[in-house]
């Protein structure tokens, strides 16, 4: 049975990986079914300790057993299908606001899932989802007046117009997500209080705290499906705890001790720590090559040089993105021309 609940995780990890939407429903089926044995095998336990000790309380022991087993399990599967389902709407619609920010920081937030690991309460779970729900509604009312604040600070009227809309875009949907994460909160707890953590923390950290591999990476701005990589869908995870949060995933190139990050927006390099080394909007790329870079004692360096068609705010005219070896240089350098001129295609 151990064995079973062990398959069941694994098999749900592997396709909550590729699915966009958790397959809660082929969880909570597998539930039940594995609870049944308990609702039998609690009753024959009993009952044959009965026969043995001639004293029917067993039996009466067992059924309860049982009986509590499975409506433990029900109750917890149907809380958690709906905890997965809202979760889930919830991050779609925080892509819908437009607002990069608060999408970012959603995402770097830690959920109440993964921070309990199973021994959330109902109590915890309505308090964390309380301050979800004034969260969102204190984010959507603000955003009316920090969005065209931030836009006209860049663009001017232009941006101060579209921070307008996406004020107004914000105080409807973000309330919406806060009473979503809300429920979400809620319906863990829920599961937590039902089941306990003695029998489920296992196989709940078997699900959540090691899933088998991260989420399919989609493509460009039509969330194209390709065949599924572990490299990508790897850098799209990164990608998500970045400032491109939000930004349809185009590619990326490891470095070795960094990596070039590619939506379609931006350009984004990574350092050995996870740190910000240079971020670039492909429109305001003019041209890109590869170069020879001279490094100290007359060595020579491969990189990538980034022509730009404006001075940026420190005055520099071209950006470099160094690479160990000629052949990531040439890689990095043909997928940004392929992001530029898939911007350039858009825009035309």
């Amino acid at each position: 049975k151990k064995t079973c609940i062990v398959v069941c995780d694994k098999i749900d990890s592997q396709i909550k990986g590729d699915l966009p939407i958790p397959p809660f429903f082929i969880k909570y089926c597998f539930s039940l079914i594995l609870r049944k044995s308990d609702f039998v095998s609690e009753p024959v336990k009993g009952l044959k300790r009965s026969v043995e000790e001639l004293d029917p309380s067993f039996v009466v022991d067992g059924v309860a057993r049982g009986t509590g087993s499975l409506a433990r399990h029900a109750v917890g599967g149907i809380a958690d299908s709906a905890s997965l389902l809202t979760e889930t709407f919830s991050k779609n619609m925080a892509v819908l606001t437009l607002d990069r920010r608060y999408a970012q920081q959603r995402d770097r937030g830690t959920s109440l899932r993964s921070a309990g690991r199973g021994t959330t309460t109902f109590v915890d779970g309505v308090e964390s989802g309380v301050v979800k729900l004034i969260r969102g509604i204190t984010e959507g009312v603000t955003g009316v007046v920090k969005a065209p604040m931030r836009g006209a600070e860049k663009r001017g009227m232009e941006g101060f117009a579209k921070g307008v809309g996406k004020g107004l875009l914000g105080l409807l949907v973000k309330p919406m997500i806060g009473l979503s994460d809300a429920a979400t909160d809620v319906m863990i707890g829920v599961k937590g209080s039902v089941e306990g953590s003695v029998g489920n923390s296992a196989s709940y950290r078997g699900l959540h705290g090691n899933q088998i591999r991260p989420r399919r990476a989609f493509y460009g701005r039509d969330r194209a499906m390709r065949e599924y990589r572990l490299a990508d869908a790897t850098a799209t995870s990164i990608a998500m705890r970045t400032r491109l949060a939000g930004e349809p995933y185009l590619s990326h190139c490891d470095m070795g001790d960094s990596v070039a990050l590619l939506s379609v927006k931006r350009l984004l390099v990574l350092g050995s720590e996870g740190e910000e080394v240079l971020v670039v909007k492909l429109k305001r790329i003019k041209d890109v090559e590869v170069r020879q870079n001279p490094k100290q004692k007359g060595l020579l360096d491969w990189g990538v040089f980034l022509s730009l068609k404006e001075p940026r705010k420190n005055g520099r005219e071209a950006e470099v993105i160094s690479c160990q070896e000629q052949s990531i240089a040439l890689e990095l350098c043909a997928q940004t021309k392929r992001a530029i001129n898939l911007v350039q295609n858009e825009s035309s």
